[in-house]
């Protein structure tokens, strides 16, 4: 049976995600990929897109081809799209560019940092913490990168924000493939000790703790060995 049969039946007016634009494909996409939902390797197949998201073949075309700018997605000649799969040396290279770049946005939001901006911050940790307890894992894994992209956002620099959003979810990629379970078992508790120096424009020691979380969350990965993955995209397009 085809990928395309298999979703026909499945996706429909009352489970089909609410997409109308390319915009909306892309959206999706890239938070299924932050969030796990889409795992490393996944082929894409056009077809099973537009009935997934009911929408044409252009629109999913031109999602598939900006994630694929973002190095989310890999053309492959004659095999078509898939999710991309990061190798060591990519990821030690995501993770210098996180370093250097996150270092510039907590600096920038260390010094200007209101109470409005630590509150959102707080509400991140909050909602992912109370996440984690309830056992929803992959929404905690979105929120625990939404704080870096949160924070950088907040840092007053668009451009930068930007790579961060993107640099966060090729770390999502690259976690699903090296993940170490006890190495990453705490890691996610700095936010609230970079919230702390943050609040008090403790500028130095929160570029230091930044850039101390940042090479933890590297250093706490197999880099030395990828795990396999499986997939179901019935189940990552199907709203509960």
């Amino acid at each position: 049976m085809n990928q395309k049969t298999r979703l026909v039946g499945v996706m429909n007016q009352r489970n089909r995600p609410k997409i109308d634009d390319a915009e909306g494909a892309y959206q999706h996409l890239f938070d299924a990929i932050v969030d796990q939902r889409l795992l490393p390797g996944t082929k894409l197949t056009e077809l099973a897109l537009v009935e997934a998201f009911g929408i044409g073949r252009r629109m999913v075309a031109a999602a598939l081809q900006r994630l694929s700018w973002e190095k989310l997605v890999v053309f492959i000649p004659n095999r078509g799209a898939y999710v991309a799969a990061p190798d060591a040396d990519e990821a030690r290279q995501v993770f210098a560019a996180r370093i250097a770049i996150e270092a510039g946005t907590t600096e920038a939001f260390a010094r200007a940092a209101d109470a409005a901006s630590i509150a959102r911050l707080r509400d991140n940790v909050r909602q992912e913490h109370q996440l984690r307890h309830e056992g929803h894992m992959r929404e905690a894994i979105h929120l625990s990168g939404g704080f870096h992209t949160l924070m950088a956002e907040l840092s007053g620099n668009a451009v930068l924000a930007d790579q961060v959003r993107l640099l966060v979810a090729r770390t999502s990629l690259i976690v699903n493939l090296f993940e170490n379970q006890l190495g990453l078992a705490g890691w996610h508790d700095h936010h609230e000790d970079l919230i702390a120096h943050c609040e008090k424009h403790e500028v130095e020691e929160a570029v230091f703790l930044m850039r101390d979380h940042i090479a933890e969350i590297r250093d706490a990965l197999a880099l030395d060995r990828r795990r396999p993955v499986s997939f179901d995209m019935v189940r990552v397009f199907a709203t509960r």
